[in-house]
């Protein structure tokens, strides 16, 4: 992960708000019972050697988002998945799903450009073993109304970093989510699982790394730990995300 942050002036506020309420993609998403969807984006090695088999310790599996040029590499948060981290989580039952190749911010990237972006890190993929994504999370959390428009049809959904629970109508081109880091994560994501338990909704969470000296952007195993114990107690199914939207609209 960079250390670039989109910008916040009033403007780029506005839009971004327009983007989010925008719903482009509509579906009814009912689910007979609470799911959580845990997500590692990016994604650092210690997603997969440390999250990923906390994950497994309670049966659950989760959702991987992988930016193929971080492949091998270091970012913000720490040392990149290679190979060996894709072959172990694709064949232990988790979602590898696309960001873009270059990890760019889609509000602000030509559209054309950011399509030939998303096809390129899902050829990369594909690549590198893994099956054909379906699932998209947005770099930064930031796309546009054009991007969510001409969403590849190959992609069953794409999520953002807009809190909130997706039950009912629901945008498929921007899936809402709760992070897991900075100041209240962890503790607004429990309160927004009680929720989601109460009303038989699909939350999904999202962090970067896992480590005991978590990046500002990662989640300590501890409270990671925290919060899948408290959807087992909760009767709160923890699915990845493809396999959580099948679910729902099923």
């Amino acid at each position: 992960m960079t250390t670039y942050a989109p910008p916040r002036d009033p403007l780029s506020k506005a839009r971004r708000a327009w983007t989010q309420a925008r719903r482009i993609a509509p579906a009814r998403l009912s689910f007979s019972e609470p799911v959580l969807s845990l997500c590692f984006d990016d994604f650092p090695a210690s997603a997969a050697t440390i999250g990923a088999p906390l994950l497994e310790r309670y049966g659950a599996r989760g959702s991987f988002f992988a930016s193929s040029s971080f492949a091998e590499g270091e970012s913000g948060s720490g040392r990149c998945f290679g190979l060996p981290d894709l072959e172990r989580l694709r064949n232990t039952g988790h979602e590898i799903g696309c960001h873009t190749f270059t990890h760019s911010d889609c509000a602000r990237q030509d559209l054309f450009a950011t399509l030939q972006d998303i096809a390129r890190n899902r050829d990369a993929l594909v690549a590198m073993g893994c099956e054909p994504p379906v699932s998209l999370a947005y770099p930064y959390g930031e796309t546009s109304i054009p991007l969510k428009r001409a969403l590849p049809k190959r992609l069953a959904c794409a999520r953002g970093i807009t809190a909130g629970l997706n039950r009912g109508l629901t945008d498929l081109a921007h899936l809402r989510a709760y992070p897991l880091f900075g100041r209240g994560g962890i503790a607004g994501a429990m309160r927004a699982l009680r929720q989601a338990a109460r009303t038989k909704a699909w939350m999904i969470a999202f962090t970067h790394d896992v480590s005991t000296t978590p990046s500002p952007w990662g989640t300590h195993p501890d409270e990671l730990e925290a919060l899948i114990v408290m959807a087992r107690q909760l009767g709160v199914t923890i699915l990845p995300v493809r396999d959580a939207l099948a679910r729902g609209r099923a």
